[in-house]
């Protein structure tokens, strides 16, 4: 049988239900998911596994989170990965601009599931964009 894996996300999410959430939306979008709960933990992962996308619940307040998405992006290893944020509010527009610069796309919770399927398909599979999306 075919496998059907569109690919493999690592999720970032300290809260455990949203974890969960996130991680059944996306296996049924046919995707292969890895929840973790600390930037340590997703830093191991990270050596371990070849994510197609990183998603990652950050609170603007959280500097070490800052500070980990830049070092993704810097990283050999992982600049290729694309990462999304999803957090609870928008933050400064100093940072939004720079997180926009360096393609790092934002969505604020709370969020349509939809919407959030699309920008997902979209990172994950550019050339499978849907129209309007």
């Amino acid at each position: 049988m075919k496998d059907l894996c569109r690919g493999h996300i690592l999720v970032i999410e300290e809260d455990h239900d949203l974890g969960r959430l996130f991680e059944t939306v996306l296996t049924i979008e046919g995707y292969h998911v890895t929840v973790t709960h600390h930037i340590c933990e997703a830093n191991r992962l990270l050596s371990q596994l070849a994510p197609n996308l990183i998603i990652f619940d950050w609170s603007f307040h959280n500097t070490a989170g800052y500070v980990w998405v830049d070092e993704l992006r810097t990283s050999t290893r992982t600049a290729h990965i694309p990462v999304l944020l999803v957090c609870g509010m928008l933050p400064p527009r100093s940072i939004y601009e720079m997180l926009a610069s360096a393609g790092v796309p934002i969505i604020e919770k709370p969020f349509d599931l939809m919407a959030f399927n699309r920008c997902v398909a979209s990172l994950m599979h550019p050339q499978e964009r849907a129209i309007g999306a």
